[in-house]
């Protein structure tokens, strides 16, 4: 299985860009990057990408969704020597923000952003969060997968998804506790090496948002590694679950790189 063996708590580069705040108005933040080292990535995957929660605009005229410019800036790092080449990207929902920044929670269309990725890696793989919509599914890029209930493999790996969050099946990408779950445990019975959430667990222990359900599940079915966003964790990012690790990524991006026993002792 995929095990993550070190996490670096300070970004290695931060990307500036504004985002929807409080009360109507736009906030400056600065998006952290992260290096982070792994056991059990096949030969051949120097590096993947892991994301989510991406919600703001870049600065500048062309106003693109953040997730754009965070797929240049990944880029131009791997350009420089600065990360490896990552063989894949791993993106966790909720990367839609008004053009203005004026409402946090906004919910628009995501195509952008996936189609940016694409000319990042070979191969780009996604769950929506609860404010993604995509305006032309039919033309996104046949390397871009979307996961609700399926299992893909990826650059060696299997990897798992479900979209959405728990909530009022009524309201966009919803879904019962129950009928969640089940959707949940239909992907984890497959015993992927990872799995992509938006709503992940809980972290008990330090009081940290996140679903209980969603967190006994993993914790009693799943011995891989669970990466997911949704709600918004101070250091550390990394929890033990069960036989598994879960992985927080909101608001920030982790590039996963290969382990060597320097790194993993």
């Amino acid at each position: 299985m995929v095990t993550i063996v070190r996490v670096e708590q300070a970004p290695f580069h931060e990307l500036p860009h504004r985002t929807s705040g409080p009360s109507g108005k736009p906030l400056r933040h600065r998006l952290p990057f992260h290096r982070a080292w792994a056991t059990g990535l096949p030969d051949g995957v120097d590096a993947l990408i892991v994301t989510s929660d991406l919600q703001g605009r870049e600065d500048g005229g062309a106003n693109r969704l953040m997730g754009v410019p965070v797929a240049e800036t990944l880029m131009a790092l791997v350009g420089e020597g600065t990360i490896p080449q990552p063989q894949a990207a791993f993106l966790c929902g909720d990367l839609y923000d008004y053009p203005d920044c004026h409402k946090r929670g906004g919910t628009g269309p995501v195509d952008e952003v996936y189609e940016a990725f694409a000319g990042l890696t070979p191969q780009v793989l996604a769950v929506h969060g609860n404010h993604d919509e995509l305006a032309e599914p039919e033309a996104l890029p046949t390397t871009v997968q979307l996961l609700d209930g399926g299992v893909r493999n990826t650059a060696g790996l299997r990897v798992g998804g479900v979209s959405g969050i728990i909530g009022n099946p009524g309201r966009h990408q919803r879904r019962d506790e129950e009928a969640f779950l089940g959707v949940m445990e239909s992907v984890t019975t497959r015993h992927p090496h990872i799995i992509l959430l938006h709503q992940g667990p809980e972290d008990a222990e330090r009081h940290r948002r996140g679903d209980p359900g969603v967190t006994l599940s993993l914790a009693t079915g799943y011995a891989g590694l669970t990466v997911f966003g949704h709600s918004h964790w101070d250091w550390p990012w990394l929890i033990s679950l069960g036989d598994g690790q879960a992985l927080n990524v909101d608001g920030r991006v982790v590039v996963l790189s290969r382990a060597d026993d320097h790194v993993a002792g």
